[in-house]
């Protein structure tokens, strides 16, 4: 059927965006749950294009949902509710979908990446963090696909002129600087699924809210990567380094990355004041619509404006429709994550959890930390952090003791989950970039990023027994 109607799939990402951007502007709820029936046709469309794992997360959250109707546990009308927070996450990959696209055809993405390449090693590192960061809001895993190639490529053009050793440590210092710019991404973007997460989870919680803090978060942990660079770099091999341009002048191709940021930073802030949107699917919607503008610039700089209208159109209609369902992994995953994550926190017993918490006399603090390294374990444990931030942040957020801390929850999930998502070997990031490096993600993961991920939380520890 999906081979006879090739339009199909595409137009049912469609129709989620558009009745879940009802539903935002408009809160009227039958639109959301249009967009969950055009969710669940397109999962059964690409059912056989879906990998192992996503496949086995939506049995289980089908399983889970008609055993809870089955029992009595849940019903109908708490479904129905529960379809704005579900088809939220197709409408946030749709739209960064859209944004990714853009990105993946401008030539001053390309000449970012060279340029960085050619910087001394502790500038290096410090501007392929930051901008791994920033293409990271942009283009979400992109970010490490792009970076990691060129890195990859560039190293062996030079592999028959550069020592081994040195290209080995290049290889490290510089994937990791990808790897850890693109994982605190999550602590304040309102581009990243974890504040898509936590936003609909926490009673209460606004993005605005936890920006600031999250800033600071973001700077901090950058700040810190840098540091433990310069502290674990070989000074020994320093005489085997060739000389390269060190121009900081190099980086001026990447100024129209910069504008599309802060254009998209705009477009979202006129949405905020002027439409009933809340500011995170505000964001969402100024994505769309700053890849169309970006897109069109990119054709406008080769042809005349009649002629640039027509190329957008064309692209959009012809080929970036066309690869909505790329991304039909992670959509169908995502949403059967949070389905899970939401059906367990209606049959969790708090009641009891607060009782057990009131015997052992623990207080706020250990609860938090607790909780920060649970999340850490279970992903070592191949569960993901989609399934179990969203059960223990919906649980902390009603329980006694803590539900009156949702920035606190939220900040402590956030520095939890960029640990997990740039150590953790079952992770979609740290796969991604092993698989460009050429090692597993056993060693990407804990050998080369484990210390690094094991004090940001020891760090995140101190922290919130002497905050809260």
């Amino acid at each position: 059927m999906n081979k006879a109607y090739p339009w199909l799939s595409p137009l049912c990402l469609v129709i989620i965006f558009f009745s879940t951007l009802i539903t935002e502007w408009t809160a009227y709820q039958p639109s959301a749950q249009i967009a969950v029936f055009a969710l669940v046709l397109f999962t059964l469309l690409e059912w056989k294009k879906l990998d192992l794992t996503t496949k086995i997360i939506a049995i289980v959250a089908t399983g889970l949902t008609l055993t809870l109707l089955f029992l009595a546990q849940v019903t109908l009308q708490q479904l129905s509710l529960l379809c704005g927070s579900i088809a939220f996450f197709a409408f946030f990959l749709i739209a960064l979908g859209l944004l990714k696209e853009a990105a993946l055809s401008s030539n001053s993405v390309n000449l970012t990446g060279l340029a960085l390449l050619q910087q001394q090693p502790l500038r290096r590192y410090a501007l392929l963090t930051f901008a791994s960061h920033l293409l990271g809001i942009l283009m979400s895993l992109g970010a490490i696909n792009l970076l990691g190639t060129m890195i990859h490529r560039s190293l062996h053009d030079n592999k028959d002129s550069v020592d081994v050793r040195i290209n080995s440590v290049r290889q490290r210092r510089m994937m990791l600087a990808v790897m850890r710019g693109f994982c605190s991404v999550p602590l304040w973007a309102p581009t990243s699924v974890t504040i898509t997460l936590l936003v609909t989870t926490i009673p209460g919680l606004q993005w605005l809210d936890i920006m600031p803090y999250g800033l600071y978060l973001t700077f901090t942990l950058l700040s810190f990567g840098i540091w433990l660079d310069h502290i674990q770099a070989p000074r020994y091999l320093s005489h085997l380094v060739p000389s390269i341009s060190n121009e900081l002048a190099d980086l001026k191709v990447c100024y129209p990355i910069i504008v599309v940021v802060l254009s998209l930073a705009v477009v979202a802030g006129l949405l905020i004041i002027s439409t009933p949107l809340r500011p995170l699917a505000a964001v969402l919607l100024a994505a769309p619509v700053v890849s169309l503008a970006w897109i069109f610039a990119q054709y406008y700089r080769q042809c005349n404006t009649l002629r640039a209208v027509q190329l957008t159109v064309k692209r959009f209609s012809t080929d970036i429709f066309f690869k909505l369902p790329l991304q039909r992994s992670e959509i169908v995953f995502f949403a059967a994550s949070v389905l899970i994550g939401r059906l367990l926190l209606i049959v969790l017993n708090l009641d009891w959890i607060a009782q057990q918490f009131t015997h052992m006399n623990i207080s706020a603090a250990l609860i938090l930390i607790f909780s920060s390294w649970l999340i850490f374990l279970a992903a070592l444990l191949f569960i993901n952090p989609m399934i179990s931030v969203t059960l223990i942040a919906g649980a902390l957020s009603q329980l006694p003791g803590v539900e009156n801390m949702p920035v606190s929850i939220a900040l402590v999930m956030m520095v939890t989950w960029a640990v997990v998502i740039g150590s953790c070997p079952t992770t979609t990031s740290v796969r991604i970039g092993a698989k460009i490096t050429g090692i597993s993600p056993l060693h990407m993961g804990l050998k080369w990023n484990g210390l690094y991920s094991v004090l940001v939380l020891l760090v995140l520890d101190c922290f919130i027994i002497v905050l809260v």
